[in-house]
Parts: C-alpha cells; structure tokens; sequence
C-alpha cells in the first residue's frame, strides 16, 4: 500500500485524474438507489408514465456515463508504472547477468529464481484492477453519508456490520499470511526436487536413487497439498463469512427499515433504497479487505526485490589500452570463500612475461578454476590483486578486458539456442564460414555437418546432453572468436578422447607460436612437459613457481 500511495503523490496530473474519475463514477453509482427511492415514491404513487420515462432515461445515462468513468479510470490506472514495474522483468535480468558472481552465487537457486518470481507478484498486486480498488475504498463514506441522510438508525447498523466484518476479515489475514510463507518455501523445496530429477538423470539412475528421491518428493508435495488445502480452506471461509455477512446486513436493514416503515419515520421506496446503499458502502471496504493480503506479498516482494538490488554490479567503467601485450602479474593475491576457514588463495606473487606459458597444477580444490575466475574478474581478491601490463586490474573495464582473453572454463555452458546463435551471441557478425573454420581448428565442422540441423542444432539443457568432450571443444571454438592476446583454459584435455586432445595440442601450440600469453589449469603431462613455468598450488606457500627448461 505504501507502494501505491508513493506512486499517486509522484504522479500529480494522473493522481487527479484517477480522483475525479473515480468521484464522478462512484456519485453516479448512487443513481440506481435515488431511481429506486423516486420511481416507488413518485411514480407507485401516481403513475405518471412520463416521470417514469423520465426517471428511467435518465438512470440509464447515468449507468452508462459511470461506466464510462470506470473504464477511463482504469486505463489511466494502467498507465502508472509502479516503482519501475513495466521495466522491473529487464532490470532484473540485467542485475542477474551483471551483479558480482562471488555475490550472486551465494544465494541459493530456489532463492534465485524465485526474485523473478516477485515481479510477477508485483505485477499482480498493483494492476489497474487493484489500483480502481484502492480509489474505491474512501468513496464508502459517501454511500454511508446518502444513508445517513436517508435514515440515521440504518446507517449506524450498516456501520456496526461492515466494521465487524473488516475486523475479522484482517483478524484472518494474520493466519493466511504465515500458511502463505510456508508454501512459499515448501514450493521451492520441490522446485529443487524437480531440478535434481531433471539435471541428474545418471545420478539418479546408475546409484538407484529414485526411490530415494521419490520419497522426499512425495512427503513434500503430501506438505504441499496440506499447506494449499489450509489456504484454500481459509479463502473459502472468509467468502462465506462475507456472504453472510452481506445477508446479515440485508436483513438488519430491511428489518430496521419495515419497523420504521410501520411506526411512518421512513417509507418504503426509502428502505429499498437504504438497502442499495448498505450493499454498495459495504462493496469497496470488503474489496480493499481482500485485497490487504496481496498488497502484504507485494511489501515482502519489494523487499526481496531490494535486496537483491543491493548486490553490487561488476564493473562497467575502467581504462583500456589501445595494445595489450599479454603481460600479467600477481601481487600478494589472496582470496577466500566466506564458507571457508583458511583462504584458497593466500599471498601468490607471480610474473608473466608475453608469450610465457604457465601451467597451474594441483589437487581438486586447490584453488585452479579459482585462480582462472581472479583472472577473468569473476572474482575479486581479498588481498592483493592482478596486474595487467603494470596495472591493477580493478582500474581498467572488464568489458574490454575480457576481449581480451581466449577463456575455456572448467564446466562449459551454453545459451539455450543452436550452435549459431550461441557464436553469434560472442560476435554478431560472424559468417558461417568462420564458424565452421573454428569448429574445425577444435576437430568438430565434421561432426557438426553430420548431426541433424548443422549449425542449427539446438543446444539444449545448458549443453550438458553433450558429451563432456564435444562440450569442451565447442567450448574452446566458442574461446577463439576472441582472438585476444592471454589464453586461460581450465582442464582443456579433461574428458576429451585422443584424436580430439590432439586438436586441442595444436590449439595451444599454434596460440604459443603466435605469442600468445598461456594459462593452463591441467594435470596433462603433455602440457606440464610444454610449460615454461609450471605453479603447484599443492605448495604450502602457494608462490612457489618453478621454471622448466625446455
């Protein structure tokens, strides 16, 4: 609700025409009331066909004008763009592409996904519909006020019933709310589930764990349908009491309004009146009571929403040089996971001339693919930091560092799309011809041409229905549209059979020759035996870096 209210005070010409708007159409909703009041009063009485006529013309222009009112309003309502909200799918995107991995990835995937899934919540919460509600609300007085000119007594009992019913309706609220954060998490609970199922289907069949998971599943979504049934069963029971309420009222009013019919203080054309505008003052208040719930989730959204907002964006801004050399160095570099004790990474000082090739070794864990990420600026240290061409690596634009770099990650990924689009996405202008040329430097323009659709083959699940090998060689042709002058590829060889390693050695060697800066994170003695200096980050001191003679 504060969202609405900070809207309507920034938008002053729309805020004043949403309030006139809906000021003309709720004056003109008492008209079927005043028509009822005058049509049993004057023409019941008389029966003169032309009052009728009259009275009738003139009540149903007055319907089709607050009809009017009602659809101009909610049009002006659509044009409100509440915090950004018409924008808010396209910044999210973008602050999920471009926030700080180190950042990002420590927030959970369910957690992730389900940011999205705020701004839908938004949306729904603040649409032109919710927006006419609200501007509704306030005009309940107005109907009370024609009540209270007609007939005190039945005014106060209109009152009494409609307050009694907010109190519990909002009473109500409190329970629904907290079965609402409760199925939120169940919800993504079994997202997970489901993902596990999708995204590890040989885990789940070679090590027999479906029964495993389907027990869990089954407990979930048996936790799911409860906590849904407790909602729905909580819906259903404040639409009963609102109905009952609304039939209480009706017989308060009517019961009121034919004692007072007997005793000659009000007449009947006035009860039958009185009666509308009971049913209309008690319409908004029971509106806005119903809609409080969403407007709760949208609080609690928006503040989902803003903290994700609150995690930093890599780096847009930055020097270039007009000619990187391919020299690097490492100054004191450390880094540390927060889940971690000890640092991954800790004081490595190392010094890269253009050309060298350096092969950085080391258990699983050791901090290899970490490295590679510090590098690339997925990472940043927490002491120390690179320096590329004698500067720091925090002053220059990733943007244009990273064109720099022929850059092989450990586990490739994909867009979902097919092969073309996925070079394309890398350098929109690239010619088939020059796709083919690198997926034939990597060993694949044969098997590419072969499969069904070519270049149009659709990459599917991330690539991970590719074989780890194809995966890692599309991966690397993928790296060489960059051209840039260092190379960092992580496990290059890794699952790769030996006619493909062999495409992936003349890679290397051909990237050397031509002077490029290396960076291989491998246990391949090949590539150990190529190095000119090979780093163990095994080493206790992990700054120990030892030169081979070739």
């Amino acid at each position: 609700m504060k969202i609405l209210l900070r809207q309507f005070i920034s938008r002053g010409p729309t805020t004043f025409a949403l309030l006139i708007s809906s000021f003309a159409a709720n004056v003109l909703a008492l008209v079927p009331a005043i028509f009822v009041i005058l049509v049993l009063n004057r023409y019941v009485t008389f029966g003169v066909d032309a009052t009728l006529i009259t009275l009738a013309t003139a009540a149903c222009v007055a319907i089709i004008f607050e009809f009017l009112f009602r659809r101009f309003r909610y049009r002006t309502a659509a044009e409100l763009d509440f915090d950004g909200h018409n924008e808010l799918n396209s910044r999210m995107f973008t602050r999920a592409s471009r926030s700080k991995l180190g950042l990002v990835g420590q927030i959970p995937i369910a957690t992730f996904r389900g940011v999205f899934g705020c701004v839908e919540q938004l949306r729904a919460a603040y649409s032109p519909s919710s927006v006419c509600v609200f501007l509704d609300a306030p005009f309940a007085l107005l109907f009370l006020f024609a009540l209270y000119l007609i007939c005190p007594p039945i005014c106060l009992i209109t009152v009494v019933v409609i307050g009694t019913l907010s109190i519990v309706i909002i009473l109500q609220l409190n329970t629904r709310r907290q079965i609402g954060r409760n199925i939120n998490k169940t919800a993504a609970l079994k997202a997970q589930l489901a993902s596990n199922a999708i995204d590890t289907p040989e885990t789940l069949r070679v090590f027999d764990l479906g029964g495993f998971l389907q027990n869990k599943w089954e407990k979930v979504c048996g936790a799911l349908d409860a906590l849904q049934y407790r909602l729905l069963d909580r819906q259903d029971h404040t639409q009963s009491l609102i109905k009952a309420f609304t039939g209480i009222l009706t017989v308060a009013v009517i019961t009121a309004g034919a004692v007072l019919v007997v005793d000659g203080q009000l007449d009947i054309g006035e009860m039958i009146g009185a009666n509308i505008l009971a049913a209309r003052a008690m319409a908004p208040v029971i509106a806005v009571c119903q809609q409080t719930e969403s407007w709760i989730r949208a609080e609690q959204a928006n503040k989902t929403i803003d903290d994700f907002n609150r995690i930093p964006f890599e780096r847009v801004e930055g020097s270039a040089f007009e000619k990187y050399s391919g020299q690097l160095e490492f100054r004191d570099l450390t880094f540390n996971y927060p889940a971690k004790e000890t640092p991954v990474i800790e004081k490595l000082n190392l010094s890269l001339m253009p050309g060298e090739v350096l092969c950085v070794t080391g258990a699983n864990g050791s901090g290899k693919t970490t490295l590679a990420k510090l590098i690339t600026g997925l990472l940043d240290p927490n002491e120390g930091y690179v320096s590329v061409d004698g500067v720091n690596l925090k002053q220059l634009s990733l943007k244009w560092w990273r064109k720099q770099i022929i850059y092989l990650p450990q586990e490739p990924k994909f867009l979902e799309g097919s092969i073309r689009e996925n070079f394309l996405a890398v350098d929109g202008t690239l010619s088939d011809d020059r796709i083919r040329e690198v997926l034939a430097d990597v060993g694949l323009d044969q098997e590419i041409d072969k499969s069904v659709g070519g270049l149009e083959q659709v990459i599917n699940t991330m690539g991970s229905s590719l074989s780890l090998g194809v995966r890692r060689r599309l991966a690397l042709a993928r790296a060489l549209i960059n051209q840039g002058e260092i190379a960092i590829l992580d496990e290059p060889t890794e699952g790769i059979d030996a006619k493909g390693a062999e495409s992936v050695y003349q890679i290397m060697s051909d990237l050397s020759k031509s002077g490029k800066t290396l960076i291989i994170c491998a246990h391949d003695t090949a590539v150990l035996n190529g190095a000119h200096h090979v780093l163990d980050l095994d080493d206790g001191s992990q700054s120990m870096m030892r030169t081979v003679s070739n």
